[in-house]
């Protein structure tokens, strides 16, 4: 059963994301978006680390179903926000699908609470990364990586680019190689 901070705390997603309608380009998320894969920048980093390597495979395995959009939503992903992208157009995260059950102060591996989209060339949605998002009180880390603040107060946020090559690092919030669609 979720404590009244948890649901307080899903209300704010809500009212932040979806009820303010934020247009493409505002980025309400994360930090300075490089994420903390490690030292070097380079997308393949995580490759160095057996924790790293044994998270995102974990991630792969229990994402797989969800390359289809109308699976997430299936199983109780909602749609928690239009395109994200730097302010500047260097680079975007994706649309965002939360799954509010399982929105708490947890990060579980298994149980990723959004799942990142981005329309692919033919304008289908395509699953592209996950995110660990926690309401812990201190910056939780999972595999060595730790959380950056997250897109509303008191939250912290991880992106895992498991199913998109992402050159700025397999855990950097933003990817260079995504614009969301005008």
């Amino acid at each position: 059963m979720r404590n009244r901070t948890t649901t307080g705390l899903m209300s704010m997603v809500a009212a932040a994301v979806l009820a303010v309608g934020l247009p493409p380009g505002t980025a309400v998320a994360h930090d300075d978006g490089h994420g903390r894969g490690g030292d070097s920048d380079k997308s393949d980093d995580w490759r160095k680390s057996s924790e790293q390597r044994k998270l995102v495979r974990t991630l792969r395995s229990v994402t797989a179903d969800y390359h289809r959009l109308q699976n997430a939503i299936d199983d109780g992903y909602e749609k928690a926000s239009e395109c994200v992208e730097k302010a500047d157009g260097s680079g975007a995260m994706g649309f965002h699908y939360l799954k509010k059950d399982l929105l708490d102060d947890k990060t579980q591996a298994r149980k990723p609470e959004v799942l990142v989209y981005m329309p692919n060339d033919h304008g289908r949605m395509k699953l592209v990364a996950v995110e660990f998002l926690s309401t812990a009180a201190d910056a939780p880390e999972i595999a060595g990586l730790e959380f950056e603040k997250g897109p509303f107060p008191d939250s912290w946020a991880l992106h895992a680019w498991v199913w998109k090559d992402n050159p700025d690092g397999m855990f950097a919030a933003y990817n260079p190689d995504h614009s969301c669609p005008k």
